[in-house]
């Protein structure tokens, strides 16, 4: 399924799982895989409701005041314990994660010390951990989203009031370079996302998809899950419009990267071999040096580098400090890949690694050097021989392009 997030009213832990439960996710299938956890008892309530004149779901986790605070570690533990899927207990650590990490930073201390009621609060561990099962059981494979409205003016915090967006969700939506939506008047609306919303969207936004316009091409569902209050002038809801199994029509697996670029005329092109290692061995996706002409005629070279979103900064900053570059540009855009996977090819001359797309296997190209000394061939004479050993598409595979 491919969903596209509408949050013109902002994102709440609990707006997100309404809104999935609105779509047809099974409310007694989630509740039982949410007892598994082992936290004290609780009752999810589900209900319809209207928040400006539209008729959607509203949940509360009702849970019993808490004493304690936990801790990241405390939570993981939770988690890593109960029964759900590993995928729900995977995308729900690393959302837990990326929430600690964001009050570490603001608060000044390390994510595992971190014990704030946004982070170990039993609703947030319930609303993140539902957000987790709802896209594995939903079958969610592609995530789109529309730029979140943030909200304004002040809100207050268990540390008195605070500007919005909260500091937790700035620096979510700045780490992680998240548009947000101007407020249409001058009007303070309080906060319309929260810091286990944020993390959520983030998470998701890595793993499925991008920001920006609606790409589905059919709507085939509409989930609306609202929020508690009434805000005027808006709906105060998560809207999410569905559509099944677009993956035949869209193939390409979606991302978001960041481009980071520098233009340098004055290094000693010998020094270029150890920062290109820096670079790869901190997590660099790719790696380009291209010559170009700089002012007065100064030949010069084009540094690229591509980045996950999470590697950006320190990639950047190993360039800064390996090179003669006295800055960089760092450009978020949206990229499309072809899926692949790796596999190992068994041959008489011993396994070689690969990677397979569109059903067509490609030897790894140290694998291929290293047969290639061994035997004393050629790359092309290796290559030949390999070739009658590689495996072959299926015409059936639906990853296979056929002629029309």
């Amino acid at each position: 399924m491919h969903i596209h997030l509408d949050p013109v009213s902002g994102i709440a832990g609990d707006m997100f799982v309404a809104a999935c439960l609105d779509l047809g996710l099974d409310v007694e299938e989630l509740s039982q895989a949410l007892t598994t956890l082992a936290l004290d008892p609780w009752h999810l309530e589900v209900s319809r409701q209207r928040r400006g004149g539209l008729l959607g779901t509203h949940i509360v986790f009702h849970v019993p005041q808490e004493h304690h605070h936990r801790h990241l570690p405390d939570i993981l533990a939770i988690i890593t314990r109960s029964q759900l899927p590993e995928p729900v207990k995977n995308d729900a650590s690393r959302i837990f994660t990326l929430l600690a990490e964001a009050e570490g930073r603001v608060h000044g201390i390390d994510a595992h010390h971190v014990h704030f009621h946004e982070v170990g609060a039993m609703d947030a561990i319930l609303d993140i951990c539902a957000a987790a099962f709802a896209v594995w059981r939903l079958h969610i494979t592609e995530i789109t989203c529309t730029p979140p409205a943030v909200g304004s003016g002040v809100v207050r915090a268990e540390h008195g009031l605070m500007p919005v967006p909260v500091p937790a969700v700035a620096d979510l939506f700045q780490r992680h370079h998240v548009p947000i939506q101007a407020e249409a008047d001058g009007n303070p609306v309080g906060e319309l996302v929260t810091p286990t919303g944020a993390a959520i969207l983030v998470h998701l936004m890595q793993r499925f998809g991008r920001f920006g316009p609606c790409r589905l091409s059919a709507i085939d569902r509409i989930g609306l899950g609202l929020g508690t209050r009434e805000i005027p002038g808006r709906t105060n809801g998560l809207r999410i419009l569905a559509q099944n199994d677009p993956c035949k029509q869209d193939p390409l697996s979606q991302d978001r990267v960041t481009v980071i670029t520098t233009h340098i005329d004055d290094m000693n092109p010998e020094w270029y071999g150890l920062l290109w290692d820096h670079l790869f061995k901190a997590g660099a996706l790719d790696v380009t040096i291209t010559p170009i002409t700089m002012k007065k005629g100064r030949p010069a070279v084009r540094l690229e580098v591509i980045a996950t979103l999470e590697t950006a900064d320190s990639l950047a900053r190993i360039i800064l400090a390996q090179s003669t570059s006295l800055g960089v540009r760092l450009q978020p855009c949206d990229r499309l890949t072809i899926p692949r996977k790796d596999t190992i090819i068994p041959t008489p001359w011993g396994e070689l690694r690969a990677k397979i797309a569109h059903g067509h296997a490609k030897p790894e190209y140290d694998d291929l050097v290293q047969l290639a000394t061994r035997m004393n061939w050629s790359l092309p004479e290796t290559a030949a021989h390999i070739a009658r050993h590689l495996p072959h598409p299926d015409p059936s595979s639906p990853e296979v392009d056929t002629p029309s």
